[in-house]
């Protein structure tokens, strides 16, 4: 880990404009191309389905998505948050999104959080921050670290693999594959010290790195049993990377009812058959 750096504060780095677009915004317009080749529907027609089964919470629109249609992981946060949106936000202007995320009684935040802002673009002239709704993500070559408001101060998640937690840095509420593995609370300028430098240090270091993915996950037994009877499913989940293969095992498992896992168990098979590699 690098030594820790001076805990004197710094002048943030002059640098116009200070937020970015999120990176994904070419890859969410390519899915979104993809999306009806895929499932039969346009991203409005199943915005527009959504909106008809009439379910308040985020969360419970997504499961519903997945467990009704299969549709899973950011098509199914871009379908339930669009959805639920009372206005469209504009992921192309990313002041105005941090603005957002920062109106109202998080307001009193806000300084905090440009201070914080301001040790990111201080650590490499390649470090790009972007906004989204719900936090502002930091990337190198992959996301490093995530920004956003919490009760008592700004969370500051950060990718730092296998290093120990303790009392003031915590292991993040995340998948277990995620980049994204501690957190800190940051509640005043003098929280922006020596220690948390260091933190930033080694996260903007891996954010340099790809994350290995090993395949470290049991095949549920029905999904186990169906891939033996059909060929060409098998022959297609040997095809699919360990991330890939991952994907299905977590949506089969995530199921919360036995008829559920069925109807994923089965739906799996289907896809791997006609040579799908997702769930979706």
């Amino acid at each position: 880990m690098p030594s820790c750096p001076s805990s004197k504060r710094r002048p943030g780095p002059i640098r116009s404009p200070r937020y970015s677009p999120h990176p994904g915004l070419g890859m969410e317009e390519k899915a979104k191309a993809k999306l009806k080749a895929n499932t039969g529907r346009t991203l409005e027609q199943w915005v527009a389905l959504a909106r008809k089964a009439k379910i308040a919470k985020e969360a419970a629109l997504r499961a519903w998505l997945a467990d009704e249609h299969g549709i899973k992981s950011r098509i199914g946060y871009w379908i339930a948050s669009m959805a639920l949106a009372e206005e469209q936000l504009d992921y192309g202007d990313p002041e105005s999104l941090v603005d957002a995320l920062y109106s109202g009684e998080r307001a009193a935040l806000r300084a905090l959080h440009e201070r914080l802002v301001d040790e990111f673009l201080g650590l490499g002239d390649d470090v790009l921050v972007t906004s989204c709704k719900t936090m502002v993500p930091v990337y190198r070559k992959f996301v490093f670290a995530e920004l956003k408001p919490a009760r008592g101060g700004v969370e500051v998640q950060l990718a730092l693999g296998a290093t120990p937690a303790g009392k003031r840095l915590r292991k993040a509420k995340r998948m277990a594959d995620d980049r994204i593995t501690h957190a800190v609370l940051v509640d005043h300028e003098d929280a922006i010290d020596a220690e948390l430098r260091n933190w930033l240090a080694a996260a903007y270091d891996a954010g340099a790195k790809r994350v290995e993915r090993s395949a470290d996950f049991e095949v549920p037994m029905e999904l186990a049993a169906g891939l033996k009877r059909s060929k060409t499913a098998a022959k297609t989940w040997s095809e699919c990377t360990p991330a890939m293969q991952r994907a299905f095992v977590t949506w089969i498992s995530d199921a919360r009812q036995e008829e559920t896992r069925k109807k994923r168990v089965a739906t799996s098979l289907e896809r791997l058959a006609a040579g799908k590699k997702k769930t979706y």
